[in-house]
């Protein structure tokens, strides 16, 4: 289905639509392949594997064992080693372990909801590109006609046929045609700048999109589901949920952990020597009492963490049921926006060409014309505008119910 008569006409007949496609090449984005950039090559993704990193080094460390101790005295011919393994009562190895574990898995998941809102971002971004491309190749176009219309008036000028106040206004179309061309461009470029910040890349860098990638300028959008069922997916599937699951357990643990250090911590060894000539062995017990300090600092920042995680549930929740409500209101708008700017333009087509079709003929004058030519343009921006919107509100979608896990 065509939707723009790109083509600004003072002769009877339509010109067929231009398609502004790019030349095929190996180097051309999709959609998908533009996500896969994101994922690999994203700066903030990047930090945030790194952090991952850190925490994933915490796990191995944190759930070792106390090392053992040797030590030697030796003199006038007497030596004695002694070597001794701390025995903690608490599990506390363990317990930090699996604290460190339920940390990294926290930041695992935040890492996911990350890539999520940038894929989100990008998705936005790859549609305002799309847009951009179609306005810049319309305005293309319409620079083109009213170049034509001026070249028509001029001869039309010489015959008598028309006056120098039509020339004079189809003057100022053309100027205003050139800079409508400049900012259809900067529009692009703008969006592709955005596009290319997304992946990592510089702004400024190239960027070829593929017209291949299943784009729609007519798309048939679906009346959007319940808002239950959004908000049913969105609870089942937003990683920020899981992760701060996570950092419950993790912060539970580090309570357990924190108790479990204010305990006395055993240690046995063994003790071997020789003295005068006489060799002895002994098995000796010892015990670190933690009389001066008993952890309280860290057991409260610890009940405390835990505390104020468990505050953060209800808000994180009533957040996603916010942010999917505000999705499905703007996707139902976006749905009818876009369905009424389409009835709009088809009418339009059909106005505009009759109206030139009165002014050859001598029915109207110039301005009436261009009257009828600037509301044509306008809604066609408004279609464009309407159907970027849309774009955006389904991208926005996707994101608050975190549809790349159901992918």
């Amino acid at each position: 289905m065509k939707i723009f008569v790109t083509a600004l006409l003072l002769c009877a007949g339509a010109l067929p639509p231009r398609l502004h496609a790019l030349p095929p090449a190996g180097g051309a984005l999709t959609l998908e392949s533009a996500l896969a950039l994101v994922s690999a090559s994203n700066p903030e993704l990047a930090g945030a594997r790194r952090r991952l990193g850190l925490l994933e080094a915490e796990e191995i460390s944190a759930g070792a064992r106390p090392n053992p101790r040797l030590e030697a005295e030796a003199g006038g011919g007497d030596y004695e080693f002694k070597l001794s393994q701390p025995v903690p009562l608490a599990r506390v190895a363990s317990t930090a372990g699996a604290a460190a574990r339920a940390a990294a898995g926290a930041a695992r998941r935040e890492l996911e909801a990350l890539e999520t809102r940038l894929h989100g971002a990008a998705r936005k971004a790859w549609y305002g590109l799309r847009i951009a491309r179609e306005r810049r190749g319309f305005e293309e176009t319409h620079l083109k006609s009213s170049m034509d219309i001026l070249g028509k008036i001029e001869l039309r000028l010489q015959t008598g046929e028309a006056g120098n106040a039509d020339l004079a206004r189809a003057k100022v179309e053309v100027s205003r045609s050139r800079f409508h061309l400049q900012e259809a461009a900067a529009a692009w470029s703008a969006a592709a700048g955005e596009l290319n910040a997304l992946m990592g890349r510089r702004p400024e860098a190239a960027l070829e999109i593929s017209p291949d990638d299943g784009f729609s300028l007519a798309p048939e959008p679906a009346e959007p589901e319940p808002l239950e069922k959004y908000t049913g997916l969105a609870l089942a599937r937003r990683a920020e949920l899981r992760a701060l699951d996570l950092e419950l357990e993790s912060s539970g643990l580090a309570v357990k952990l924190e108790k479990g250090r204010r305990l006395p911590v055993p240690e046995i060894g063994l003790i071997r020597g020789s003295s005068d000539g006489t060799s002895y062995s002994r098995l000796f017990f010892g015990l670190e009492l933690p009389l001066w300090y008993g952890n309280r600092g860290e057991l409260r920042r610890a009940l405390a963490l835990q505390s104020a995680l468990g505050g953060e549930q209800l808000r994180l929740e009533l957040e996603i049921r916010r942010e999917v409500y505000a999705a499905w209101l703007e996707l139902g708008l976006a749905r009818s926006r876009l369905a009424s700017a389409r009835e709009t333009v088809f009418l339009l087509n059909d106005l505009r060409r009759s109206a030139s079709q009165a002014y050859l003929s001598g029915k109207t004058d110039l301005a009436a014309f261009y009257e009828t030519n600037r509301v044509f343009l306008e809604e066609n921006i408004n279609y464009l505008d309407a159907l970027k919107d849309y774009y955006e509100r389904t991208a926005q979608m996707e994101a608050a119910v975190n549809g790349r896990e159901a992918k």
